[in-house]
């Protein structure tokens, strides 16, 4: 039997109104090289025909066991996951967006690397692709496989963060998460939420590892939940940094180094917000009113005077970033209209 020996696995996808990308996600699970699994598809209250895909893939392999709330509650859905994983007799549980795909030798390569190594997590790269176009973005891999633990965390931080920020793309041990806290606060949905409980059971793992091959496709949409959340979201990006703060503290005194990553992540989450905010449909005060939330922090002030290695390219090049800001500002139809509001932003935007 090899390494994989009679090791089984659970997937697990949430489904929301997905009728035309359900079918790629689905597809890419059933069509896995390892075929020992159980794969559960949540239909959360569509209003379309996601629930009727999910009904003539289960007709057509037994492996699905459809499931139904009728209204669409992404708690409901936690909670479901979470009684999978305390009920299951699986060795690994998996998620599965429904809008995403992986590639069909995942769950081969993942199962063996992560009994070789005996690990809690074990993550991969991904593509990032536009669904419009086809293209990809993106290629996140490494070089070799990565296997951390003990003062790993800490040291290795820089290297292996941006393979831990998504739910998906992970297989996670279900013995280390029967033993962990698995609860996910309850609340509306965030734009970071899932990536929050993600890092936090990276923080209760004693041994994780990142595979070197990229395979996860993760495709992104220009009406995304993050694009359509604005002011959430700016929130949850800041409870997104102090988590990662959080984390790194778990292992001690944070390094320099490490710290001045803290400040390049905040500022990569301050570009993405800012984008979101000026390509919303809001007026132009509204818009004036959430940037003035965003830089008002003061986080935001101490990134302003952060010195850092130039590797980290965003934080060495801020004020580049801070010009392209003050110049959509000042370019916001009827800005002049707001003469306080303005001058309160382009005060917060010089850079020390």
């Amino acid at each position: 039997m090899g390494i994989l020996g009679h090791k089984k696995v659970n997937v697990f996808t949430m489904a929301y109104n997905v009728q035309e990308t359900l079918g790629r996600a689905i597809e890419s699970i059933l069509g896995q090289t390892f075929g020992n699994l159980e794969y559960y598809i949540l239909d959360n209250g569509s209003e379309d025909n996601t629930w009727e895909i999910i009904l003539q893939y289960a007709e057509l392999d037994k492996r699905i066991i459809p499931l139904n709330t009728y209204n669409n509650d992404p708690t409901c859905g936690w909670a479901i996951f979470r009684t999978i994983i305390n009920a299951t007799d699986a060795d690994y549980i998996v998620w599965c967006d429904a809008d995403d795909a992986y590639t069909l030798d995942f769950l081969e390569n993942m199962i063996g690397f992560a009994e070789e190594n005996r690990l809690d997590i074990a993550a991969c790269g991904y593509d990032k692709i536009r669904e419009s176009t086809g293209k990809i973005e993106k290629h996140k891999a490494l070089e070799e496989d990565m296997v951390i633990y003990g003062d790993l965390f800490a040291e290795r931080f820089i290297e292996y963060r941006g393979f831990i920020s998504y739910l998906w793309g992970k297989l996670y041990h279900v013995p280390f998460l029967k033993k962990a806290d698995i609860i996910r606060k309850p609340g509306r949905a965030r734009t970071c939420n899932d990536t929050i409980w993600t890092l936090n059971m990276f923080r209760k793992a004693e041994r994780i590892g990142i595979h070197s091959k990229a395979m996860y496709h993760y495709y992104q949409y220009h009406d995304s939940f993050s694009h359509r959340n604005i002011e959430d979201g700016l929130n949850s990006y800041r409870d997104l940094w102090s988590a990662t703060k959080e984390y790194l503290e778990h292992y001690g005194p944070i390094s320099r180094q490490n710290e001045d990553f803290l400040y390049a992540i905040y500022l990569s989450l301050v570009e993405e917000a800012t984008g979101n905010v000026f390509s919303a449909t809001l007026n132009t005060k509204k818009k004036l009113v959430l940037l003035a939330r965003l830089f008002d922090d003061p986080v935001w002030m101490d990134t302003l005077k952060r010195d850092a290695d130039p590797m980290l390219r965003n934080l060495a090049a801020k004020k580049d970033f801070v010009n392209g800001v003050k110049e959509k500002i000042m370019s916001l139809p009827g800005v002049e209209v707001y003469p306080a509001l303005e001058q309160h932003l382009l005060t917060h935007l010089e850079v020390l």
